[in-house]
């Protein structure tokens, strides 16, 4: 009796275990990807009720006036921090005004593009316009020079400077400077 007790569990154990495995694969196969779909379904569809939501405002006045206030008042921020692009040839000119205000000695400046801006990586709308500054100057017409170029709209990214000391008296030092300017690119271009 022991033995075919014996085998009948060790053949239920073997049935078990094959429908088990059945199951597994069925639900691998079958099951877990149509969750999956399920799960992106419902996503779509939370985000076309977004959509949606943001649709229906949009035809609201009240909130239609509040998105113009709030897209002019970005386009303001973004212009403390981009020239656009009519006004970049000026900054070179805004460079040398700002050098003139600060009394600084043997003042030069040089684009270093002369084609255009230059490329940032992932950017598709802003570009950069670099220049290199020499001059001479003590440390206080430095510093005043340094401040106004960071006060300026668009802001002048000063990337580096080296200073050295100057010929002509102690005081004097020369300076050289590496500046960069965001820029909007040209529309169609």
């Amino acid at each position: 009796m022991k033995k075919v007790f014996r085998e009948y569990l060790t053949t239920l154990g073997l049935i078990w275990l094959g429908c088990l495995i059945v199951f597994i694969f069925a639900y691998m196969l079958l099951i877990k990807p149509q969750s999956r779909f399920k799960q992106n379904l419902l996503k779509k569809l939370e985000e076309k009720k977004q959509d949606y939501i943001a649709a229906s405002e949009a035809s609201n006045e009240e909130i239609r006036k509040k998105l113009v206030l709030d897209v002019e008042q970005l386009e303001n921020q973004l212009r403390e921090y981009v020239a656009d692009a009519s006004s970049s040839a000026n900054l070179t000119f805004d460079v040398s005004r700002i050098a003139n205000k600060n009394n600084v000695l043997s003042f030069s400046i040089k684009s270093k593009n002369n084609k255009g801006t230059f490329d940032l990586p992932q950017c598709k709308l802003i570009g950069e316009n670099r220049m290199d500054v020499s001059f001479g100057s003590d440390f206080r017409q430095f510093a005043r020079f340094l401040n106004a170029l960071e006060r300026h709209e668009p802001v002048v990214f000063v990337d580096s400077f080296s200073i050295s000391k100057g010929n002509r008296t102690e005081e004097e030092n020369k300076v050289d400077m590496s500046l960069s300017v965001f820029v909007e690119k040209e529309k169609g271009g």
